[in-house]
């Protein structure tokens, strides 16, 4: 019964010496690097299988198998982003906020990443365009 009033515990946002996770990823305290070759440390392939079920939510398989890096991908950072809140908790920098959904949502930066050369690609067309008709 005791636990019916217990406070509940937020495991996807804490913080301790060595590492703070921030929405379910891990990275080291020190550094804010999701790999850290000084501390050591690699958080890859655990933060991937927080984040897979969203990334086939969001993404046809096909696009998934050809684009997905998997333990592969290029390493996230949160260097300068977060900073712990007077309640002890990580938070983000630029709103203060105990798992912000803006500055850490690792489904969406993930997803963006697979899908950045397309939309690069699409943003130089509308740059070129845009200055061809001016001319």
């Amino acid at each position: 019964m005791d636990s019916q009033f217990s406070e509940t515990v937020d495991h996807n946002n804490e913080l301790d010496s060595d590492t703070v996770t921030l929405n379910g990823f891990c990275f080291c305290t020190r550094h804010g690097l999701e790999v850290c070759k000084k501390c050591p440390m690699d958080n890859v392939g655990m933060n991937n299988s927080t984040v897979e079920d969203v990334l086939h939510e969001k993404v046809a398989e096909e696009i998934l198998q050809k684009k997905w890096k998997g333990d592969e991908r290029s390493p996230l950072t949160v260097a300068h982003m977060w900073t712990k809140l007077s309640s002890g908790k990580p938070g983000c920098t630029a709103h203060k906020e105990v798992g912000c959904k803006e500055c850490f949502n690792w489904g969406d930066k993930l997803v963006n990443e697979m899908q950045g050369a397309k939309r690069t690609a699409r943003r130089m067309r509308k740059h070129r365009d845009k200055h061809a008709a001016v001319e």
